[in-house]
């Protein structure tokens, strides 16, 4: 994760500069480093302290306007690596013994009322009967996996299927938590399964792992928080070594 945020901070700092207007922004941040100053230096003066507050204001909005279409490019880069990052930080695999809840959403309520069944390879068993829940479209079971590898799931409706994987005790990596057949942007949001066919009658099939836990100084935190924190920290420290104003 460090390393992925050291790279991000610097990549998205140096797009930052790329296609932003980088002497008008050092123009508007030395007028507002300025009129701050101006506001200590006559802060017994009322009337000049809102003179400058309000070219600050002016100064702040002009200087958003301006960083608004690299901060729209940089949304493409981010979504990829935060979609990736997702899939390796967001949840853990399972260890033998343990359990976990497989979903399946079907893209007509009406097809729980057909045989919707379960099949998992051997490793593995199905501890429960099929949960519906028609208002969702979902139908649930909970399995159990007793040794590690990569388990094939298969999800039966009538005479069509879908597959998936569920990984067991194995280090750290991809944990693919969902394969979707709901669109390109759900798609993007779950990798590491292929999509589901649009014509299928299974929508998405989803497995919920237990979370992954980052600990720094002794602290729990969410992957996100993590890679945002590091990202901006580092891509602060090196602007000045890429020559960027932000």
């Amino acid at each position: 994760m460090t390393a992925i945020s050291l790279a991000s901070g610097v990549v998205m700092v140096w797009i930052f500069g790329k296609f932003s207007k980088q002497n008008t922004i050092k123009q508007l941040r030395e007028q507002i480093r300025g009129n701050l100053i101006g506001v200590r230096l006559f802060q017994n003066d009322i009337g000049v302290v809102l003179q400058l507050q309000r070219r600050i204001f002016s100064d702040t909005f002009s200087y958003m306007r301006y960083a608004l279409v690299p901060m729209a490019v940089l949304l493409v880069p981010v979504m990829l690596i935060m979609t990736q990052l997702n899939l390796r930080f967001a949840a853990r695999p399972l260890e033998p013994g343990e359990s976990a809840v497989v979903k399946a959403y079907v893209r007509d309520a009406g097809l729980l009322d057909t045989a919707v069944s379960l099949e998992v390879s051997d490793g593995m068993t199905v501890e429960t009967a099929a949960v519906r829940i028609p208002s969702a479209r979902e139908v649930a079971w909970r399995v159990r996996v007793q040794t590690q590898g990569g388990h094939r799931i298969k999800v039966r409706v009538g005479d069509q299927e879908v597959e998936t994987r569920l990984i067991a005790g194995v280090p750290w990596g991809a944990v693919p938590q969902r394969r979707t057949g709901r669109g390109p942007w759900d798609t993007l949001l779950y990798p590491g399964e292929p999509p589901i066919p649009n014509n299928h009658p299974v929508e998405a099939v989803e497995i919920v792992y237990p979370l992954l836990k980052l600990d720094v100084f002794g602290w729990s935190i969410n992957w996100l928080v993590a890679f945002f924190v590091m990202s901006l920290a580092f891509g602060f420290a090196f602007k000045d070594v890429l020559g960027v104003e932000i």
